[in-house]
């Protein structure tokens, strides 16, 4: 009798404590958290032997990295091909290892939220093979030049100036507004703003201030 295949998972691109998470619109824990629930979820897939790409970031400090490798089961095996930190100084749990050669395979999806709305595992046995939707969904930044409803896993934001008064209300959307500019201050400054693009109102008040 032959072997039984060897069911593998992969998972790709997490980066786990990358710099680019803190950056607008995300919030750095938020995107913090997903990121171990996938990876969480990732150990939790029925395969013997997981494979990953880039699981962290750029900010990940020894003391991070060994204690999200902790996590990995005993009757697993993880090995993991690294960009953006060193695994060379840092002593791995036994059944941890360093993948030699980048398979292919992780060229083919994403299992960060950051990158895509519904991060994928990709699990493989003998020639057959599955894409799986983790629960967590997504959190990609999109740009829009004005306000939107965003689709599930998404984080909308404008670089466009808004009002101070619709702030509040498009974030409880998870719309997200990086420059804003206050309301008018009387009937005369709120008539002739209505009359301005919404686009050039910023630049309006700003004038408005400049001339007391």
């Amino acid at each position: 009798m032959g072997e039984e295949p060897l069911k593998k998972a992969y998972l790709s691109n997490l980066k786990v404590y990358d710099s680019s998470d803190a950056r607008f619109p995300l919030d750095f824990h938020e995107v913090l958290r997903k990121k171990k629930a996938i990876f969480v979820e990732f150990l939790s897939l029925d395969a013997q032997e997981l494979l990953a790409w880039n699981l962290f970031g750029d900010l990940a400090m020894p003391e991070q990295i060994e204690q999200i490798l902790s996590l990995v089961p005993a009757d697993k095996t993880l090995r993991l091909r690294e960009e953006n930190v060193s695994l060379e100084h840092l002593t791995l749990p036994s059944n941890v290892f360093v993948l030699e050669e980048r398979d292919p395979e992780f060229d083919n999806f994403s299992s960060n939220p950051v990158e895509v709305e519904k991060p994928l595992f990709y699990v493989k046995e003998d020639e057959l093979s599955v894409f799986i939707e983790s629960s967590v969904r997504g959190c990609k930044p999109v740009l829009r030049e004005s306000f939107s409803t965003p689709e599930d896993g998404q984080v909308l934001y404008t670089l466009e100036p808004l009002a101070e008064d619709k702030i509040e209300e498009f974030a409880k959307i998870h719309f997200h507004v990086l420059n804003s500019y206050r309301v008018a201050k009387n009937d005369l400054e709120r008539r002739l703003s209505e009359r301005i693009p919404e686009k050039f109102r910023a630049l309006f008040v700003e004038i408005l201030d400049l001339q007391g």
